[in-house]
């Protein structure tokens, strides 16, 4: 999603707590919410994030009939802005299909499909730069919540883009050649949120308190949260706010076992660590977003918005690592596409059918709109081409490949 500038000075976590109303009291908040925590105590704010997100029914996500993307929804993405985007990623996935010798087929896992538009870009651009790639392409989608599978079912059953394969999880699925493609998945991975006082660290946690939801605290002592914290700035200053995705480990094994060969696309926003826990970004990155209008309270109205956090690209490189799979690079958008697309821009003739498209470039790729605040990150699995490279100069620090 489009997001501000998370450095900026800004009240977060204010200390009212979040007052059930008619108007906010959500049903994420009376049916599972309110009683889960009547019942067991306070969340770790990574539970109440995946359940505001994510739960089956009442969460952010779940709703297939929710516009969450675009003018009537919360937030622009690459893909709102038209299939360009799809257009220049099929682009990527060509090139490497070319470089491995044309392969009988390229099996593509798709994380985060959303309503399915990006998978349709993709495959119709397939299907432009040359219908025998269209045809060895085995697309898949993998989501988790019931009633977007149906959704997706139904709105690719009757189309001419091509077939989409939809899957709950990447669990049990082993091919011998792809790529993954996840564009802004790992930003709404849960996280914990912790606090900077007295030289330690407390979790920040999500309770009741008279009926509503509202901040508590414990110390950090130990597990995973902890020897994360470890590797932190020394000098960070006293009421420092951050967040911490224990996620990503988890997320890049499950990933790791579905590819014996694969090339990893990831798009999304973040920072380098020392950027990320810069001592001058004392609130962290967290945001809600609902009507195009940024939010600093993550407890208000639970399943009514979305919840995210900026990425922190060295853990991301460093997790992918553990599962074995390999650093190609890592670039800020603008720099990536314009790479990737300069032969085909060359190619176009001038003509006011190519307006649309030249649009739609200059938005993903102005430093200004979506062109600096994304990246794409590149990893590869198991044996690719030595004639495989990265589309631009690697714009990350302490990472080769």
């Amino acid at each position: 999603m489009e997001t501000g500038d998370p450095s900026q000075p800004s009240k977060r976590f204010p200390p009212e707590n979040y007052r059930p109303s008619e108007a906010g009291a959500t049903p994420l908040f009376e049916c599972i919410l309110r009683p889960l925590l009547e019942r067991n105590g306070p969340l770790s704010f990574s539970r109440f994030m995946e359940l505001a997100l994510y739960h089956e029914e009442h969460g952010y996500y779940s709703d297939p009939a929710r516009h969450r993307v675009g003018r009537r929804g919360d937030f622009a993405t690459n893909v709102s802005v038209g299939p360009a985007f799809g257009h220049l990623l099929a682009r990527r996935l060509h090139q490497i299909w070319e470089l491995h010798r044309r392969p009988p087929s390229l099996t593509v896992l798709e994380f985060g499909p959303e309503d399915g538009s990006l998978a349709g870009d993709i495959l119709r651009g397939a299907r432009e730069i040359s219908p025998g790639f269209h045809q060895v392409l085995r697309y898949i989608a993998c989501e988790p919540i019931h009633r977007k599978r149906a959704a997706l079912a139904a709105r690719f059953g009757g189309s001419s883009d091509g077939t989409l394969e939809i899957v709950s999880s990447p669990s049990g699925l082993r091919f011998p050649f792809g790529a993954v493609i996840a564009n802004e998945v790992l930003d709404a991975l849960p996280v914990r949120l912790v606090r900077r006082a007295r030289d330690s660290w407390f979790e920040r946690l999500v309770s009741l308190d008279d009926g509503a939801l509202a901040w508590t605290e414990a110390p950090v002592r130990e597990g995973p949260l902890l020897e994360r914290l470890q590797s932190m700035p020394s000098q960070l200053p006293e009421g420092y706010h951050t967040e911490v995705c224990l996620e990503l480990t988890p997320f890049f094994r499950e990933l790791s076992n579905v590819f014996e060969n694969a090339i990893h696309l990831f798009v999304d926003y973040g920072f380098e660590r020392d950027d990320y826990y810069h001592p001058g970004r004392n609130q962290g990155t967290l945001q809600t977003y609902a009507h195009h209008q940024a939010g600093t309270n993550p407890l208000d109205t639970p399943g009514e918005r979305d919840i995210t956090a900026h990425v922190d690209l060295t853990s991301t490189v460093e997790a992918a690592r553990q599962a074995g799979l390999h650093f190609l690079g890592c670039a800020r958008q603008e720099s990536y596409l314009t790479t990737l697309a300069a032969s085909f821009l060359t190619s176009l003739p001038d003509s006011p059918e190519t307006l649309p498209f030249i649009r739609q470039f200059r938005t993903l790729t102005h430093p200004g709109l979506f062109g600096s605040r994304f990246h794409v990150l590149e990893l590869t699995q198991g044996a690719v081409s030595p004639q495989l490279a990265f589309p631009c100069p690697n714009q990350l620090s302490d990472s080769s490949p």
